[in-house]
């Protein structure tokens, strides 16, 4: 049973109660029709047979039970005359009571048995109070009386069972099963995907839920899709057919829900019969104006005072049509609200809207609501209605883009092309699905707009300003595209045509940072030309100048300076978030040089306004900045979830900024020892989002990319990858920079691979760091380490593991001085260092440097348990421990025993063990099998 696990939890305990005490106890299930209550009492009896109990059935198998055999006790078996349907009414409940009566005077044995009585509430009196006597004549045997009554709008049905076993309490313990409310969206999902066979997608499971969640109710609705041909399943999933109502909510008009199938109309309409006529009257003005609506709005429409939409709001709400915001009402689901916005006649929602928009025009700050209304009756050369839509788009711009972009793109349809109002909206349709996340569109709109005005101006001089202008938005699309070459262009575009005037602000932002972004030296002097002058330029222009010159005072390795700058750029904007924001850069910059509580507070307010804006630009964006600064706290579990975001697994990305995500992916990944899975994020990062020198990530790459070498093979190997490194001037300064614990990390390999040179270089490119940033503790805390390490200095080393604040740092600090300490011979010493760094990478979830640390105590005569129980199938993929799956994982990939042995830090005699374990679970012979099953 779906969503009902924990009644039936409920019922087992207690029958295991009653086996324990040998006494009676009464379970009370009260539910209204259709949560399932019959089916509860059907599936109750069925674990009581199983457990051994006898069964006295008095379930009348209604519309909540699904088919199946009809349940009878063990052993001699009660008769109980009566049809399913009048069971129980007088005289039949009765005889149901005598039949229940005489079984258990027959029983000379007090034999565990359950009693399951359904629709109490149909009984009367008398019929109730002779089971009460029963109950009571019979406390001392090991009886559960499982009871059931449905409860509807008519409370009063209900009393003669309450009052009746009043007199219980007290003598014969009574306990109410846990109410039988709607379904979970898990347990909705569930039980859609039995019914369809698939996953339901969002659309259908939209209308599931709309149903109120009541099992009945669903199952009538799925059997009634399907009976229709409404219902498919596609790549696994179960959906509408395409073509048929609600099987494309995006085509379903500006803020507008998508049409529904007949078959839940039809559902839904049978519903709202039995509301009251106010009620009815109050849902349908409120489906015109909209979803959410504000009360006030609705209380001007009935032409009534407020009090007097309390019953009706009361009953919607109760009806579960309505749920209650802050300040505002909202239809449950959009599929109801559909429902009731097709129940008004279209010339009358017409005048209604039309009304409604004259309400909210007179009423300040009311100009959007009336755009919402006037974008679906207005008409093509009304100026006062194209002037609210075109208002009404720019104001929901921030809050609402996808909204905003909707209403812009339909004021366009009813200008002809070639004006310059169809520019203008043009250009707020573009920032806002830039906003929404919808980049190629916007940028297709654009090109689209210009090439249109260029065949249907004239002259051309009148669109020249507003053209420039949307050539700078399409600009910034481009940019946060990915696609920085062109982006310089458009906005270069944008500057020549406004040479002679004001220079939008839009433009000179995107042509820095693209400039920037593909090497372009001139980006740095444009900033700094913009920041000699300041009264020159507007507010945003100056933030994004200082933004851009805190780029080059970082390559410069500055750091600290980069950071001060970026904090100034932050101040000077405000509250007023940037398109490319200096509180983005800023995260990044804080988080390089661990100053987590300050990186967090950005990150909240980058996540305060994106929480209005899920699957959004600012959502994507919010998401990229929290992914490495969870990463740097060694929460890996969280890192990975947000960098999934940034990715756009989870919907709308931002590609300038997915590089950082994919990093904090593949980085996961490593930690966790799942190489295979690193190795491809990195083939993707570089198939995807190709780097160069210029790029901001172009350094963390290629540290990552040694990193996987040292991984896969061996510090030689990783050395050799950080020579690229050392051939571009100033990379080695932005690897040192990305990650703390880079320096020693680096020094370390070069140590090991015999490279002196190396070590060298980077212990200097630490140091010169360090003497442009005496301030910033991250800083100091790297070069002292890789100094310590370089030289061999253990006193200097635990200076440095004093001074770190990145836990992964530390943790390399405790691995280093055992090694140095080991050097000395003072074993002791180093196995106490050794354990910590151990400790430190376990909590962390470092999988694979917990298993290095711990191979080094292994050959110090050290073993140390790595393992927990936990419950397995005894075959199949989920039998396999964790270490079993990683060797499954490397082999299959092609690696060999001896190969595999070395990723995991163990012998190549454990690896053949693991496997011949892999292939018992699995069922298979040979690697080629094993390979074949992973594929």
């Amino acid at each position: 049973m779906r969503g009902r696990e924990q009644q039936l939890a409920q019922i087992s305990a207690s029958l295991h109660n009653v086996t324990s005490a040998r006494r009676s106890k009464v379970l009370m299930v009260e539910a209204p029709p259709g949560a399932g209550k019959t089916r509860l009492l059907v599936e109750a009896a069925t674990i009581a047979d199983r457990s051994g109990f006898a069964v006295v059935n008095g379930v009348s198998g209604g519309p909540d039970a699904t088919p199946r055999a009809a349940l009878a006790p063990a052993g001699p078996r009660p008769h109980t005359p009566g049809t399913a349907e009048d069971r129980f009414h007088f005289p039949s409940a009765s005889a149901t009571i005598e039949a229940v009566r005489a079984w258990l005077r027959n029983d000379a044995k007090p034999t565990r048995t359950i009693v399951v009585l359904d629709d109490l509430h149909l009984a009367n009196l008398p019929a109730l109070t002779a089971l009460c006597d029963l109950v009571l004549a019979h406390s001392g045997r090991p009886i559960l009386w499982l009871l059931a009554l449905t409860s509807d709008r008519d409370a009063a049905r209900c009393d003669p069972v309450k009052t009746s076993f009043c007199k219980l309490q007290g003598r014969v313990p009574v306990e109410p099963v846990r109410e039988l409310g709607p379904l979970s969206d898990e347990a909705l999902t569930q039980l859609v995907a039995d019914l369809t066979g698939a996953v339901p997608d969002p659309a259908l499971l939209a209308l599931a839920r709309s149903v109120n969640g009541k099992p009945r109710a669903v199952i009538e609705l799925v059997r009634g899709l399907v009976e229709d041909g409404d219902l498919c399943v596609v790549d696994g999933t179960s959906r509408l057919q395409p073509g048929s109502p609600g099987s494309d909510p995006a085509g379903s008009g500006v803020c507008m829900p998508a049409p529904v199938p007949k078959h839940f109309s039809t559902m839904i309409q049978k519903n709202l019969r039995s509301l009251s006529a106010p009620t009815m009257k109050a849902l349908r003005l409120g489906a015109v104006l909209g979803s959410p609506f504000a009360p006030e709005d609705l209380s001007a429409m009935l032409g009534e005072a407020p009090v007097g939409l309390l019953a009706a709001v009361d009953e919607a709400v109760n009806r579960g049509l309505l749920v209650c915001g802050e300040h505002d009402l909202a239809f449950r689901t959009e599929p109801i609200w559909r429902v009731l916005l097709d129940s008004v006649p279209p010339p009358v929602c017409a005048l209604l809207r039309r009304q409604a928009a004259e309400m909210l025009l007179s009423r300040p700050g009311g100009i959007e609501r009336a755009a919402l209304q006037l974008v679906h009756i207005a008409q093509p050369g009304n100026v006062e209605e194209l002037r609210v839509i075109a208002e009404g788009s720019q104001r929901l711009l921030a809050a609402d883009p996808s909204t905003a972009a909707s209403l812009a793109t339909r004021g366009m349809e009813l200008l002809p092309p070639g004006q310059a109002e169809r520019v203008r909206l043009a250009k707020t349709a573009v920032e806002a699905f830039t906003r929404a996340g919808s980049l190629e569109r916007a940028i297709t709109l654009a090109r689209d707009t210009i090439d249109e005005a260029a065949r249907f101006a004239a002259p051309w001089s009148v669109l020249a300003a507003d053209i420039a202008a949307l050539r700078a938005s399409m600009a910034s699309a481009l940019l946060l595209l990915g696609n920085a070459q062109m982006a310089r262009r458009a906005a270069g575009d944008a500057l020549a045509a406004q040479e002679s005037g004001f220079h939008h602000r839009e433009a000179v932002i995107t042509y820095l940072a693209a400039s920037y972004l593909t090497g372009d030296s001139t980006a740095v002097e444009r900033a700094q030309r913009i920041l000699s002058a300041p009264d020159r330029h507007v507010q945003a222009v100056q933030v994004g100048a200082m933004t851009f010159h805190a780029f080059s005072q970082w390559r410069d390795g500055r750091a600290g300076d980069a950071v001060q700058t970026l904090r100034k750029a932050v101040a000077l904007g405000g509250e007023d978030v940037q398109l490319f924001d200096p509180r983005w850069f800023l995260a990044f910059a804080l988080t390089r040089t661990d100053e987590y509580e300050e990186a967090a507070e950005v990150v909240r307010f980058s996540a305060r306004t994106a929480a209005s804006e899920a699957r959004t630009l600012a959502a994507a964006v919010s998401a990229v900045l929290r992914a490495p600064l969870h990463l740097a706290q060694g929460r890996l579990d969280e890192a990975e979830e947000a960098a999934r975001v940034g990715v756009g697994m989870e919907g709308p990305y931002v590609p300038m900024l997915a590089p950082q995500a994919w990093l904090v992916l593949a980085l996961v990944s490593l930690r966790r020892g799942a190489l295979t899975q690193a190795e491809d994020h990195i083939k993707t990062l570089e198939k995807d989002f190709p780097q160069h020198p210029s790029s901001p990530w172009w350094a963390a790459r290629l540290l990552l990319n040694a990193q996987l070498a040292e991984a896969q093979a061996d510090s030689r190997a990783a050395t050799e990858a950080l020579a690229e490194i050392g051939a571009h001037a100033g990379a080695l300064r932005e690897l040192v920079l990305e990650d703390p614990a880079a320096a020693a990390w680096c020094v370390r390999c070069a140590l090991a691979a015999d490279m002196p040179d190396i070590a060298q270089r980077v212990v200097d490119t630490a140091e010169y760091l360090r003497t442009r940033n005496r301030r910033v503790p991250a800083v100091l805390a790297a070069a002292m380490h890789a100094r310590a390490l370089a030289e061999g200095d253990a006193d200097a080393l635990a200076q440095a593991g004093r001074l770190h604040r990145n836990p992964w740092a530390q943790a390399a600090v405790a691995e280093d001085h055992a090694g140095l300490l080991l050097d000395r011979g003072d074993h002791e010493s180093a196995i106490s260092e050794l354990d910590r760094a151990m400790s430190a990478y376990g909590a962390l979830g470092g999988e694979w440097d917990a298993a290095r640390v711990r191979a080094r105590l292994r050959q110090l005569g050290v073993r140390r348990r790595h393992w927990t129980h936990a419950q397995r199938p005894v075959s199949g993929w989920e039998s396999l421990t964790k270490t079993e799956r990683k060797v499954a994982e490397l082999v299959a990939g092609g690696l060999t025993n001896q190969q595999a042995a070395r990723h995991l830090f163990i012998s190549p005699h454990t690896v053949g063990f693991h496997l011949r374990q892999i292939y018992r679970k699995l069922g298979i012979r040979s690697r080629t099998a094993l390979i074949r099953l992973k594929v």
